[in-house]
């Protein structure tokens, strides 16, 4: 059974970018803001193939923003 999801949380922006992009943008905020080893800002999220991150509130990118991620098709059983 396949059932739309939409972002819970509205008040989150997100940038979209490629995914290396987004791989840059995790550990950019991840060493600035001194985070213990093995731990990291936010895993980007891939969505129908394309490629999303949560925008630290102290960190800008070149990327797209957006106010909320796109509606996902989850698998329920």
């Amino acid at each position: 059974m396949l059932k739309t999801i939409k972002s819970i949380i509205m008040e989150f922006n997100y940038y979209k970018g490629t995914q290396q992009e987004c791989i840059n943008y995790d550990d950019f905020v991840t060493a600035n803001e001194k985070y213990l080893k093995g731990d990291n800002w936010a895993n980007p999220i891939e969505i129908e193939g394309s490629w999303y991150i949560l925008k630290h509130e102290k960190y800008t990118s070149k990327m797209e923003l957006l106010n909320e991620l796109p509606p996902q098709n989850l698998e329920l059983e």
